[in-house]
Order: C-alpha cells, then sequence, then structure tokens
C-alpha cells in the first residue's frame, strides 16, 4: 500500500515529478557518461608511454562522447528525449550506451517494437545508471546486458544486467540504485538485486508495458 501511495504521488504532482525526472536524467544520462569518459581517460593516461597509437584512438572517442553528453543536455534542457532513443528506440539505444562503455558489454536485445516515451525514458537512464555502476564501483572485466518483451500477463519489458566483478551491491548503501528504482516505481516496476560477495551481480528490472508500434 505505501508503495502504490507513493508512485501515485509521484505521478499526481506532476510539476515536482517533472522536476525529479531532469534530475534523474541528469544523474543517470550526462553524469554517467561523463563519469565512463573520465574512467577512459584514466586509461588513456596509463596507455600514453607504452601504445601511443590506441590511446590516440581512445582519445577520439573521448572526444566523441563529451560532444554527445553536451547535445544530451541540451536535449535535456529542451524537454525530449537523447537523440539516439527519440529516432530508434530502446534497443538502439541500449547498444550505443554498451559501445561508449570503458568495459566490454555484451548486448542481447529481443524487442517487438517501440514502447510509451516515458517508459522508454525510464529504461534507458536505468541502463545507463547500471552500466556505470558496474564499470565503477563493481570492479568488473565484463558486462552482459539482456532486453527483452514478453506478451504474457498484459506485457513486460524484462532488462537483465549481469557482471563478474566483485559482488556484495546494496539497494540501501548510495542512492544510485534506490534512484533507478524509484525511477522505476513510477510505471509500477521493479527492481531486483542479487549481489552476493565476490559476484557475480545481476540486476533484474521490469516494467509492465505494451508495445505503441511494431518493429
Amino acid at each position: 500500500v505505501e508503495q502504490l501511495y507513493e508512485t501515485r504521488h509521484d505521478a499526481v504532482d506532476s510539476s515536482a515529478a517533472e522536476l525529479r525526472r531532469i534530475e534523474r536524467d541528469l544523474h543517470d544520462g550526462a553524469q554517467a557518461r561523463l563519469v565512463a569518459m573520465g574512467m577512459s581517460l584514466g586509461a588513456i593516461e596509463a596507455l600514453v608511454e607504452r601504445d601511443p597509437a590506441r590511446a590516440k584512438e581512445m582519445i577520439a572517442q573521448a572526444r566523441e562522447n563529451s560532444a554527445e553528453a553536451l547535445t544530451e543536455l541540451r536535449d535535456l534542457v529542451r524537454g525530449i528525449h537523447p537523440p539516439v532513443l527519440a529516432e530508434r528506440g530502446l534497443g538502439d539505444a541500449a547498444k550505443a550506451l554498451a559501445l561508449r562503455m570503458a568495459i566490454p558489454v555484451e548486448v542481447d536485445v529481443d524487442l517487438p517494437g517501440r514502447f510509451p516515451e516515458p517508459v522508454e525514458s525510464a529504461a534507458y537512464f536505468a541502463v545507463s545508471e547500471v552500466l556505470t555502476n558496474a564499470a565503477k564501483h563493481a570492479g568488473a572485466e565484463r558486462v552482459w546486458l539482456d532486453i527483452h518483451h514478453t506478451a504474457a500477463d498484459g506485457g513486460m519489458l524484462r532488462i537483465a544486467v549481469t557482471d563478474d566483478g566483485r559482488g556484495g551491491a546494496d539497494l540501501a548503501k548510495g542512492s544510485g540504485l534506490a534512484g533507478v528504482e524509484r525511477r522505476l516505481g513510477q510505471f509500477d516496476g521493479i527492481l531486483a538485486l542479487n549481489s552476493p560477495p565476490g559476484g557475480p551481480t545481476m540486476i533484474t528490472m521490469e516494467i509492465p508495458c505494451r508495445p505503441t508500434k511494431p518493429a
């Protein structure tokens, strides 16, 4: 009952909910990308002496990421989705996120089409935050991202992020995953965390929804 009250209260208070959305979009989107870019720059520093060619490639990639982060900030000010999400949908947007990560991310997407814009936005920024956490805090060397939709029970978007890091993640510690959980809660979505000490960590997210446009 408490969860239902909280999520409906957010929906009714549209002005406050919009401010919180912008705050979360900044935290999970542009900020997460800038953190990932900072990690890439740290890797570049380590490569400058022993592998200048690879360092030069990573510098070019970091420059592209900084330009994309600036574009997302401009788009956020205008109140619209990141361009790749608005134009190509959740699947391609998630793949683009994975390509920009400092660690390898294997992506498996099976979606029947587009979903309501608020759902796609919530899912996109949730994936962004979880991937950044895996790279920044888990000490992971590889991440697996799975996104699919099932038509059973009225339709359910399911997202699973697994990493081979140190484990021990806790929803009660830090605000990142708790913020993702609150974001999903506005759509009656849930987040489940399985992260034993020593890893691996698996985060599963579910959002009830149906496609609005076929693939």
